[in-house]
């Protein structure tokens, strides 16, 4: 009886994070076609604000002008309560601990002749609920995330990429490298390769790049070294902006699907990952002194589930946590607003 009791909960557990995530994919996949009947009319665009490419793990796309676009280096900070980590718990439990995250962020994109260079750093701060290998503090983390890529259009000087929706497609490479010093001590190095395909929206972008993917990380509990094999990834970014009245909106963010990648350094299979880094962004500059595209407030939310490929089952294995922002432009005359 309670065997078949719990057989039951399983399958309704994994039933609704199938409807999950198909939710969230759904609203992904929306996005392109709410704005594609506006940009039918094939007009030109330039580069995307700053204070928004500045949140996207992947490149922002170069846009199609006269002219090279201005890049864009901005400077944000970052809070969120209820971060979680696989395995990290509660004292003296086994249920997953919400740890409470500070992070600054420095983002650059920059474009050349034929394409655009992104580079993202990120460094968090822990709570206590996560604390450093050594005690003391919370674990501290550094993440970089880099992306270049080549459109297609300008490489053959044509609009032969210029199809239906889409406004180019780009040849990507990219890189992850992590580095953090809590008790399973991740160096996650992660390369990416695939083209982008960058639609065609009257503001802002939409771009979705298809990777090949290779991981390899570490984990000090055993001591190992993770060697996983390729697998897939979807990542949409996107930067969709808004005016309502004087107020100046945008909606932000990336997303990643990745698929399993076989065994970890523990002997467990991994499964499919997905995670979601969204949130809407106000021109508070603008709004209340005087000075457009110098500072932004964010807010949103970040969710990930089946965290690092392990199942969601896992204690800390998914997360889903409000995010506050405040982010600075550090050139705002290089910070073109799509309004």
């Amino acid at each position: 009886m309670h065997r078949s009791m719990r057989l039951r909960d399983v399958g309704c557990h994994r039933r609704f994070i199938r409807m999950e995530i198909a939710f969230l994919c759904g609203v992904l996949l929306s996005l392109p076609f709410l704005v594609f009947p506006v940009a039918a009319q094939d007009a030109p665009q330039t580069a995307p604000p700053a204070s928004n490419s500045a949140n996207s793990r992947a490149s922002a796309s170069r846009q199609e002008s006269s002219a090279e676009p201005p890049g864009s280096d901005v400077l944000a900070y970052w809070y969120g309560p209820y971060y979680r980590t696989p395995f990290v718990t509660k004292s003296d439990t086994s249920q997953a601990a919400d740890i409470p995250r500070n992070a600054l962020e420095y983002t650059h994109v920059g474009f050349w002749g034929m394409g655009s260079n992104f580079a993202d750093l990120m460094l968090s701060k822990s709570g206590m609920a996560e604390p450093a290998s050594g005690g003391g503090s919370g674990a501290v983390e550094a993440y970089l995330t880099l992306r270049s890529n080549i459109g297609l259009n300008e490489v053959t000087h044509s609009r032969s990429f210029r199809k239906g929706p889409l406004r180019d497609v780009a040849v990507e490479l990219g890189a992850n490298l992590e580095t953090k010093n809590s008790s399973f001590s991740p160096a996650e190095k992660t390369i990416y390769f695939g083209p982008n395909l960058q639609f065609a929206v009257p503001k802002g972008y939409f771009n979705v790049g298809l990777h090949l993917r290779k991981e390899w990380n570490h984990e000090a509990v055993l001591g190992k070294a993770d060697d996983y094999d390729p697998d897939f990834n979807i990542e949409p970014t996107w930067m969709l902006p808004l005016a309502i009245g004087k107020v100046h909106l945008a909606y932000s963010g990336f997303a990643d699907y990745n698929t399993q990648k076989r065994k970890d350094s523990f002997g467990s299979n991994t499964v499919g990952e997905f995670l979601i880094r969204n949130f809407a962004s106000v021109d508070a500059g603008a709004l209340l002194l005087h000075k457009p595209q110098l500072i932004d407030m964010s807010g949103g939310f970040w969710y990930w589930n089946n965290e690092y490929g392990k199942p969601s089952s896992d204690p800390g294995a998914k997360q889903m946590t409000p995010i506050f922002g405040i982010v600075l432009h550090l050139d705002k005359s290089r910070a073109h607003r799509n309004q």
